[in-house]
C-alpha cells in the first residue's frame, strides 16, 4: 500500500492538534463558569446569614418609611399619626417614644431613648430625648413632624431628628415674624385651659400650622412664625380669639380649633380670618380633644365616644363607639384616619372614673378590633 504523503500526515496532526485544544478551552471555559457561579450563590448565603443574626440589619428595616430601633412594649398609648404607606405611628406618653406597629402586632421605636429632656438633634431619632409630646403629624415627603413639649421637630426618612420651631420656653405670646427657632411655643394658657401642649396640622397646600394654646401660627418657607388672625365679629366673644386647643384644617383652608372657648366648643377660621362657633362636644370633657382632617377633606372631632364631624357651621356625629370594646364602653380620645376606610383610636386614661383600662383600637365597616390594650388589663 502506498503510503500517504508527507503533508497529509501533517495536517491532519495539525487537525487533531486543533480539535483537543478546543475541547480544552470549552472545559476551562465551563469550569470558570462553575467556579462563578458556586462563589456567587456561597456570597449570597453568606449574606444572607449574616443579614439574619445581626441585630442592625433588623434595627435598619423602615416600616412606614422611617427608620426604626428595637422592638419596645407600648405602655400608655398617647397622640396617634398614619405613615404613607399606613403604618400606625403612636406616642408612648409614658415612656416618652414613639413607636410604630408592626404588621404582626408588636412596636419598634422610631424615636426616643426613653429619658425625659431634650437631646439628640442631628442624630438618629431613636437615641433623642422627648418630653411631654402632644401631637404626631406627617408632611407629603414622609416626614415625621412631632410637638415635643415647646418645640416642634422634625424626623426624617433616613432616622435623623431636628428641631424646626421652639426654643422650650413658655411665652404667653409669639410675634409675627419671629425666627421659628427663637420662639417660645411652650405655654402655660394651654396646659392650664385646654389641657393639651403644643398641636400641629398641614394644609392640603403642605404648609405647618401650630396651635399653643393660645395662639394660631404658621411656619414660613423663611424660616420664621406668622401670627394667624382670628377674630370674632360678633356675639359675647367678640374680638381676636385669644385661645386655641388642638388644630386641623380642611381642604379648602379653613382653620378649626377645638379648646375650652365656651364650654368645650370647636370654632372654624376662614382663610380671611372671621372666627366662627360650629358646635359644642356635648359629651366630651375636652381634656384631650382631638381634631383630623379625613380622607374627604372634612375636619373631625371626638365628643366622648362618637366621633363628629364639621359641616358647614355644625357638628355632625359621624360615628359612635355604641358597643363595649373588651367589656367597657369606649370614651375615645385621640384617633387619626387610616387607609382603606380604617379609623384607629385610643382611650387615654384621662376619665379613670369610666375608663376600666386603656386600649388601642381600630374600626373598620363599623366593626370594633383591639389592636392593644394595658398589659395588667384582663379581659373581661
Amino acid at each position: 500500500m502506498t503510503p500517504p504523503p508527507v503533508e497529509a500526515l501533517d495536517a491532519g496532526v495539525i487537525e487533531d492538534a486543533r480539535r483537543r485544544q478546543r475541547r480544552q478551552r470549552r472545559r476551562a471555559a465551563i469550569g470558570l463558569l462553575v467556579i462563578a457561579l458556586l462563589g456567587g450563590l456561597a456570597a449570597v448565603v453568606a449574606l444572607a446569614i449574616s443579614g439574619k443574626s445581626s441585630p442592625a440589619a433588623s434595627d435598619a428595616a423602615t416600616p412606614g418609611g422611617l427608620r426604626t430601633g428595637a422592638l419596645a412594649a407600648l405602655h400608655v398609648a398617647g397622640p396617634l399619626a398614619v405613615g404613607p404607606s399606613g403604618a400606625l405611628y403612636v406616642a408612648d406618653v409614658a415612656r416618652e417614644r414613639i413607636l410604630v406597629r408592626l404588621s404582626d402586632g408588636r412596636f419598634r421605636v422610631v424615636a426616643g431613648d426613653g429619658k425625659v429632656g431634650f437631646a439628640g438633634d442631628g442624630g438618629p431619632a431613636v437615641e433623642a430625648e422627648l418630653s411631654r409630646v402632644s401631637d404626631l403629624a406627617f408632611s407629603a415627603s414622609g416626614s415625621l413632624y412631632v410637638a415635643d413639649d415647646g418645640r416642634v421637630r422634625v424626623i426624617g426618612r433616613d432616622g435623623t431628628i431636628r428641631t424646626i420651631a421652639g426654643d422650650g420656653r413658655y411665652s404667653p405670646l409669639v410675634k409675627s415674624g419671629t425666627p421659628a427657632l427663637s420662639a417660645g411655643l411652650g405655654s402655660v394658657h394651654s396646659i392650664a385651659v385646654s389641657g393639651t401642649g403644643l398641636s400641629i396640622a398641614f394644609s392640603a397646600a403642605g404648609q405647618l400650622y401650630i396651635s399653643t394654646g393660645y395662639q394660631v401660627l404658621r411656619l414660613t418657607s423663611g424660616g420664621t412664625l406668622t401670627t394667624v388672625r382670628a377674630v370674632v365679629t360678633s356675639g359675647p366673644q367678640r374680638g381676636s380669639l385669644r385661645s386655641s386647643g388642638p388644630v386641623a384644617m380642611d381642604r379648602r383652608g379653613d382653620i378649626d380649633l377645638a379648646g375650652a372657648f365656651t364650654g368645650w366648643s370647636i370654632w372654624q377660621v376662614t382663610p380671611n380670618g372671621v372666627a366662627h362657633e360650629v358646635g359644642f362636644a356635648r359629651r366630651s370633657g375636652g381634656d384631650y380633644a382631638t381634631l383630623e382632617r379625613g380622607p374627604n377633606g372634612a375636619v373631625y372631632g371626638e365628643d366622648g365616644s362618637t366621633i363628629v364631624r364639621v359641616a358647614g357651621h355644625r357638628l355632625v356625629p359621624a360615628f359612635t363607639f355604641g358597643m363595649p370594646v373588651r367589656g367597657e364602653s369606649f370614651p375615645l380620645t385621640y384617633f387619626v384616619f387610616g387607609p382603606h376606610g380604617t379609623i384607629y383610636a385610643d382611650d387615654y386614661p384621662g376619665g379613670t372614673a369610666f375608663e376600666a383600662h386603656q386600649q388601642l383600637v381600630s374600626v373598620r365597616n363599623a366593626r370594633v378590633s383591639s389592636l392593644w390594650q394595658e398589659k395588667n388589663a384582663a379581659p373581661k
